[in-house]
């Protein structure tokens, strides 16, 4: 039975030209997504392998179809458009979200889009404000684009304008810039060429043929045999000229290409807006100021060697508004960036955007509510890092700086200027909402329902590889706790409890960090802890992420912060709606700011300024279709539009200067030959409308189709009859009307006889 639908299947969807020259279309474009698949140019990459297929399989189908190529071509480009869109931002939910539910399907429908074009505009924004951007979103945009439209070219001008060279022309030079400025295998390239060949000498031959075909011209078979001999030759010959032809010397073209003024200009303008993208040719420094090497940031402080705790690494006097004294920053951090990825093995950044601001040019941090000014003056001494360190999050600079976003309004990092001096003068904002104040956000719903959807998407992240027992401990520490704020107070009272240690080993390769230091390690120093806590606040479904930076350290009696290496510290923030990112500290043996009530008495109106509304009563149930349309209406609406606009060109198409009842006959014959009736060039109409009513009269033995067949009957032999008046009587245009009136009234009919032909033996 396997064997037989394997039969059906291979002879049913047999593309035109036959499954060899099909094989090899597919084969010359694996090689070009191969080729890119294996530079890996962006995280992202994998889009041109869906990007690639779909646009094949589209192609092919549009190019055999009777459509016109504007029509053609607004179905292709409207899908390159929007696959790339739907695989890069996630946007096609996984099958369980399907069935969970309408409040987590558009949850996930919401926080992805939202993601996608935040990272979208965030790379706009770079490219207007003339600044330089790692994000990497629009870069695999272009490629899926790209994957998709050279893909659909090659399998339209194959199968609808029988050129296969310039497709070929096309995806070589695509395969070969890859090649040159990837450094790809030039494997690929050398198959790319051989297969080609066979290629475009199997399309010239199924054009001949075609030729042949219709013009009556009598061919042996065995010229398929012959051609099939010359064809490998010719691919063997160019097999090994591609794999010679890299020996030449090719130094001087590229060198005398590459100093060409426009040719610079233009790899410096591709530089700063793809700055994400992997170059290499060109080594990629790790981020200064990210601290540590390995798995975790701080992973330098482990054993404690004796200078760290001699090196200064900076001084910084500090001044506080409303007379508060330097007690109250006990707790508190010396910032420098904030890890947002976590990936089962360590944290990681991802792609951020650079802009450059002036100095005393403020920096547009979203307007959180219960903040606290400070002024700083920070002096470095250590090396020459770039980072720029500062309590809480910078508002201003002294001096010209770099500032780094992940999309728009998220604030990463900020660096210096090459040229600054090592002191530098600013203002920053650090939160001093009470915790009161942060238990009125709530708590699930409630609580996610304030939160910009980016920042869900963004810092609600778990690999898959997560140990399942690290999100039980976590629902059974902070599950039930009343409010958001309790569980993560709570999270962060709980890994206070594990003794802390720098005489500790780092995990294992392939273990989990978190799941290590919880059930394994259980000691350990202020990564583990740190890292602890935002995993397992997102597993709860709390905003959470590490920062790195130093401890603020007690001032002297001139007021100055003395800073050593061995202060250097990561710790955990948790987003809050209308409050911003909020500081805990679960490292035991070091102060928490949840602690410390000096700063949250410090703002002379802790009310915020917008309280959230009160939990509204449950909206009553809606049935599951309205749900549905609610979220796929504009889809479902933009794919009627297509549709109906289709139909009607088809039908205009149809009407358009065409003889009603010559389309009604060749509409007869069309499905005389989906039904498997014989059609012979030298049948007459009486002829071929015999075989055809003694064909489906084989179905009216059967009682409910018997009715049928004899409804349709009579409208067969009017159109038989217009037909033969039509083709050899006079030309006029009676019968026309009546030629369509009676094709209405037999297709439907025919659809289902052949519905019932595949369905019964």
């Amino acid at each position: 039975m396997p064997v037989k639908i394997i039969i059906w299947f291979w002879n049913r969807y047999r593309p035109v030209g036959g499954w060899l020259l099909f094989f090899l279309l597919a084969a010359v474009i694996a090689c070009l997504v191969t080729a890119v698949i294996e530079v890996e140019w962006v995280p992202e990459t994998a889009v041109v392998i869906p990007a690639a297929f779909w646009g094949l399989m589209m192609g092919i189908v549009l190019a055999q179809r009777p459509l016109r190529p504007l029509a053609a071509w607004s179905f292709i480009t409207l899908y390159g458009l929007l696959l790339p869109t739907l695989w890069l931002g996630k946007l096609v939910p996984p099958l369980w979200r399907w069935f969970a539910g309408w409040q987590p399907f558009s949850q996930y429908l919401r926080q992805n889009s939202a993601l996608l074009f935040d990272r979208m505009a965030s790379w706009f924004r770079a490219v207007i404000n003339g600044g330089s951007s790692k994000e990497t979103i629009m870069f695999a945009f272009g490629l899926g684009i790209a994957a998709w439209f050279l893909t659909a070219i090659t399998s339209w001008n194959i199968y609808r304008q029988q050129k296969a060279l310039p497709a070929m022309l096309l995806m070589g030079i695509a395969l070969a810039a890859n090649g040159y400025f990837g450094q790809a295998n030039l494997l690929w390239l050398i198959l790319f060429v051989g297969l080609s060949a066979g290629l475009i000498a199997l399309n010239h031959l199924n054009s001949l043929e075609r030729t042949w075909t219709q013009n009556h011209v009598d061919y042996s078979d065995q010229i398929r045999l012959d051609f099939y001999v010359h064809a490998g030759a010719i691919g063997l010959i160019l097999f090994a000229l591609s794999a010679a032809l890299p020996g030449l010397n090719m130094n001087k073209l590229a060198l005398a290409f590459q100093n060409q003024p426009a040719v610079q200009q233009a790899e410096q303008t591709l530089e700063r807006l793809f700055a994400g993208v992997r170059q290499p040719r060109r080594p990629v420094p790790a981020p200064d100021g990210a601290g540590g090497s390995g798995l975790l940031p701080r992973a330098y402080l482990l054993g404690n060697p004796p200078e760290l705790s001699e090196t200064v690494v900076m001084t910084a006097v500090v001044t506080l508004p409303n007379d508060l004294p330097q007690t109250a920053l006990s707790g508190h951090h010396w910032r420098a960036l904030s890890y947002n990825v976590y990936t089962g093995q360590g944290w990681a950044l991802s792609e951020e955007r650079q802009e450059e601001l002036a100095a005393n040019t403020p920096i547009e941090l979203p307007p959180d509510a219960a903040q606290l000014e400070i002024q700083q003056t920070v002096h470095w001494v250590l090396d020459d890092r770039i980072a720029r360190y500062s309590l809480g999050f910078p508002r201003q600079f002294d001096q010209a700086v770099t500032v780094s976003w992940r999309g728009l309004t998220d604030l990463s990092r900020v660096q210096r200027v090459s040229g600054e001096t090592e002191q530098y003068y600013l203002l920053s904002q650090i939160s001093a909402a009470t915790p009161e104040q942060l238990r009125q956000t709530g708590i699930g719903e409630t609580f996610n329902a304030q939160i910009p959807p980016v920042i869900l998407a963004r810092y609600t992240q778990l690999p898959d590889s997560l140990p399942q027992r690290v999100q039980e401990l976590a629902e059974e520490v902070g599950g039930s706790q009343p409010t958001a704020y309790d569980q993560a107070h709570a999270l962060e009272l709980f890994l206070r409890q594990y003794p802390y240690s720098l005489d500790v080993e780092l995990p294992p390769k392939g273990t989990d960090p978190v799941d290590f230091f919880l059930f394994d390690l259980q000691k350990g120093y202020c990564d583990y802890y740190a890292s602890t806590m935002a995993v397992m606040a997102r597993s709860l479904g709390l905003p959470a992420r590490i920062a790195t930076g130093y401890l603020v350290q007690p001032a002297d009696a001139n007021g100055m912060q003395t800073i050593y290496e061995i202060n250097g510290h990561s710790w955990a923030e948790v987003y809050f709606p209308e409050y911003g990112w909020i500081e805990f500290e679960p490292t035991a043996a070091f102060p928490s700011p949840q602690d410390n009530i000096l700063l949250s008495t410090a703002v002379p109106n802790p009310e915020p300024t917008n309280p959230p509304p009160a939990i509204p009563p449950p909206a009553p149930q809606e049935p599951v279709w309205l749900q549905l349309w609610r979220g796929w209406r504009w889809i479902l609406l933009a794919m009627a539009f297509g549709i109906g606009c289709w139909l009607w060109q088809r039908w205009q198409k149809q009407l358009a200067g065409r003889d009603s009842v010559i389309w009604a006959y060749g509409r007869l014959q069309h499905h005389a030959a989906k039904l498997d009736i014989p059609l012979y060039p030298s049948q007459t109409p009486d002829e071929f409308t015999a075989v055809f009513l003694a064909s489906i009269n084989r179905y009216a033995n059967k009682p409910r189709l018997q009715p049928l067949i004899e409804r349709i009957r009579p409208h067969i032999e009017t159109l038989n009859t217009l037909f033969i008046r039509r083709r050899y009587g006079q030309k006029t245009d009676t019968g026309m009307v009546t030629a369509l009136k009676s094709w209405q009234r037999i297709r439907r009919p025919l659809w289902l006889l052949r519905f019932i032909q595949k369905i019964l033996p």
